[in-house]
């Protein structure tokens, strides 16, 4: 099968985490022998690195460097408003993409067109899917969904997509729940989860990345990971920290990333007088993951609704932590429930609940035999359900469904 892929994210160099779930997904595709085209605009941090097999087409679409700002997470301030200038910049950004995306489709005779986020990799998407007579797929991730909630011209744009795909997927079920709600037909969507490099996770090396970080070997370490923004739910974790440092002074919190909140989050650890227990080692690249997860004992995914509504698809650290192996406590909300099994492969808690997340935290701080036992059961279920090989060949029966339909 060829594809044709429509994406606003893609790794921009060897180990960065924009679109790595969806660079995962195209070296899977890859290696079930299709051959995976993917058009991704131009970022200045772009870098040459191996691209797995997959056939790679970036698009310029701003005057300078500066301003290519409308791809890769970056277009939104803290994932809660879109930056002033990203409304002004789309039109050259749709132009660019839809003509670099055709010349590529007319060129090689695709049987299938991919559109990425709704908007505007599906908008797009679907316009190439229009003029080359194809079939059309597309993903939501979360973001999009969260754009097309509150923006009514994103939203007829998004619907325009919706009605032309044969099938839609989403990576949770809130999540395409919420799509339906919105203009989405159920009929044609598809729950399709995000995988993970089992082979990867599991196998890493803590002990390096504490001596890098200063952190004793016999010291208990909660690690959270991802962007430094409202939805992740680091500011409640930072307040549920509190008390359990009183009750375990031992302990360390890492909180590894970047992003718009970094120094409301570091103030907010000074403030509560825990500044050198809760740690901000800054960016982690996709290539340490497996070390840096290994190096935490237990690992939190504090996901809340923000202020403006927006909340998580589904957290690729979720499923890299659960994979190795680690105790997880994920927020009841998105697609996290569908993943966590409540007590059996790790621990829920209500979002943005501090004191229920640190009841949590210190029960596993206090029982190393259950941390064990909720990490242990956590990877058998990503072997046995969410190896990327597996959702590759899901993403597969969707495609065969959308070229049958």
């Amino acid at each position: 099968m060829k594809l044709l892929w429509i994406t606003s994210s893609y790794p921009r160099y060897a180990g960065d985490g924009a679109g790595s779930f969806i660079a995962s997904l195209a070296r899977a595709l890859v290696t079930l022998g299709h051959q995976v085209d993917v058009v991704a605009p131009h970022d200045p941090a772009v870098e040459p690195y191996d691209l797995g097999g997959v056939a790679l087409h970036r698009f310029r679409y701003a005057p300078t460097e500066s301003l290519h700002i409308a791809g890769h997470g970056r277009a939104l301030h803290a994932d809660q408003r879109m930056k002033w200038v990203v409304p002004a910049l789309m039109p050259g950004y749709c132009l660019a993409a839809a003509r670099r995306a055709r010349h590529l489709a007319r060129a090689g005779d695709h049987d299938l067109i991919h559109g990425h986020w709704a908007v505007p990799g599906g908008a797009i998407a679907a316009s190439v899917a229009a003029a080359v007579k194809k079939p059309l797929v597309v993903s939501m991730h979360g973001s999009d969904v969260f754009v097309i909630e509150h923006n009514r011209l994103y939203a007829g744009v998004a619907r325009c997509a919706f009605g032309r795909a044969a099938r839609v997927t989403a990576c949770s079920e809130d999540l395409r729940s919420r799509a339906v709600g919105v203009g989405l037909s159920g009929a044609k969507t598809v729950r399709l989860p995000y995988g993970v490099d089992t082979a990867r996770y599991g196998q890493g090396e803590g002990r390096a990345q504490r001596e890098r970080l200063g952190i004793p070997a016999d010291a208990p370490v909660i690690g959270a990971l991802g962007r430094l923004v409202a939805k992740k739910g680091f500011g409640t974790l930072i307040e549920a920290l509190s008390g359990v440092l009183a009750q375990h002074p031992e302990a360390y919190c890492l909180i590894g990333g970047e992003g718009d909140l970094g120094p409301e989050l570091r103030e907010a650890a000074d403030r509560l007088g825990i500044g050198e227990r809760v740690r901000f080692p800054g960016h982690v690249g996709w290539q340490d993951t497996p070390d840096w997860l290994a190096m935490c004992d237990i690992m939190t995914v504090p996901s809340v609704i923000d202020a403006n509504g927006n909340v998580d698809g589904l957290p690729n650290v979720l499923l890299e932590s659960m994979a190795s192996g680690r105790a997880v406590i994920g927020s009841d909300v998105a697609g996290i429930p569908s993943v966590i099994d409540d007590g059996r492969n790790g621990l829920l808690c209500p979002p943005g609940d501090a004191g229920a997340l640190s009841e949590r935290l210190g029960m596993l701080l206090d029982d190393a035999a259950l941390c064990r036992r909720l990490g242990e059961q956590a990877r058998a279920d990503m072997l046995a359900d969410y190896d990327w090989s597996l959702i590759a060949e899901r993403m597969v029966d969707i495609y065969r469904q959308a070229l049958d339909g």
